[in-house]
């Protein structure tokens, strides 16, 4: 069975949120504020000593794959507690090659406009439990 997300953020470098999806079966779970969660990432990144990868909760845990090129983004995923790092990772990497081959031109000029990425959640229902 191919691991599948709870949760999904792009964040860009300066800490905005550009897209963020939930999957159905959590709607009934209290939300992270995209817009607070992207925050609070970039700040724990940027006074880091190391570049932060995951973040483990009880029952759930956050995987962050940094992204260089073809502009500085973070892909983000939430999981269940007991899938492998590795396959979180493998998740996160395709979304973020479909990120870049969708909106890589459109990245590094990005002009602030939330709603050139909001069709890009048709995409990532695929990831989502």
């Amino acid at each position: 069975m191919a691991t599948k997300l709870m949760e999904i953020w792009i964040i860009d470098k300066s800490g905005l949120s550009l897209v963020h999806t939930r999957s159905p079966q959590i709607m009934d779970k209290p939300a992270i504020s995209p817009v607070l969660f992207s925050g609070f990432l970039t700040a724990v990144e940027s006074v880091a000593a190391e570049a932060i990868d995951a973040i483990k909760m009880k029952d759930s845990k956050i995987m962050i794959l940094p992204i260089q090129k073809p502009s500085k983004f973070f892909v983000v995923g939430r999981a269940k507690i007991r899938e492998k790092d590795s396959n979180i990772r493998k998740v996160l990497l395709k979304i973020s090659e479909l990120f870049v081959d969708e909106f890589g031109v459109l990245i590094s000029s990005w002009n602030g406009d939330h709603q050139i990425f909001e069709f890009f959640k048709d995409h990532l229902q695929k990831f989502l439990i």
